[in-house]
């Protein structure tokens, strides 16, 4: 009676396990990840225990990303600027095959004219060198043949704010985009039409002293579980219950 029981129950709960699984977040090692673009416009120092680097220069883009492609995974940490110097750009790139084929997404602290309006906010753009002639983007004006807009937000009021860490989230599935910070929802795309699998990095052009620490990944795990689990388990607790009745008889 007791291995009939046990086969039974287990069955249910082999069937939810399967579905749902046990989704850990992973810290992530920024010892292995590397700097892409001029290596002259980016100073990535990585912390001891491998959890936190701080960009220290001020210059053109420069990006630090990861040995490993993600894709269906929901990354988290913090981000902000230890300085009161500049106002620029601060930022991830995801979904990256290479320097000339990613998502980026952007954060200004406040408007600025210089080689087009760079404006106070956030901003999502794909880079894509169909031509494969080398990106030719203006990433200031986010503007150019290389670079499609896929979302902004800006205002007087969406800047990011000396010497302050914001939380960071990003989920990134096949199919959709979602960015929060602090909690709130910066942009939310779904029907993205297969979204390539990638690497994920932290971006900054024209702004030093950018500390990112704590990111952790974990896969994005399915939100319902599906039909038959439920019948299945279902038929595990109606099997309990008759097993309990005819052992009273």
């Amino acid at each position: 009676m007791k291995k009939q029981l046990c086969c039974i129950v287990g069955m249910g709960i082999l069937a939810i396990g399967s579905t749902y699984g046990q989704a850990n977040a992973a810290p992530i090692d920024l010892s292995t990840w590397e700097q892409w673009g001029d290596l002259s416009a980016g100073n990535w120092v990585v912390s001891a225990d491998h959890t936190t680097v701080t960009q220290t220069i001020n210059g053109q883009p420069t990006y630090f990303v990861s040995d490993q492609n993600y894709l269906n995974t929901t990354f988290e940490g913090s981000f902000g600027v230890h300085t009161t110097s500049d106002d620029d750009f601060i930022g991830f790139i995801f979904g990256a095959a290479d320097d000339s084929h990613f998502y980026l997404f952007d954060w200004k602290q406040a408007d600025q004219y210089w080689s087009g309006n760079g404006y106070e906010g956030f901003t999502l753009s794909r880079i894509d060198d169909t031509a494969g002639d080398g990106v030719d983007a203006d990433f200031w004006g986010h503007s150019g043949d290389d670079l499609t807009v896929l979302a902004t937000d800006y205002g007087s009021d969406k800047g990011w704010a000396d010497n302050t860490d914001y939380n960071f989230v990003l989920d990134y599935t096949s199919t959709s985009i979602t960015i929060s910070i602090d909690g709130n929802v910066i942009f939310d795309l779904t029907g993205m039409n297969n979204n390539p699998d990638g690497r994920f990095g932290f971006y900054n052009y024209s702004q030093g002293y950018v500390v990112y620490q704590g990111f952790e990944q974990t896969p994005t795990p399915s939100p319902v579980p599906e039909p038959a689990t439920m019948l299945l388990f279902g038929t595990g607790l109606a099997g309990l219950a008759g097993i309990r009745r005819r052992a009273k008889k």
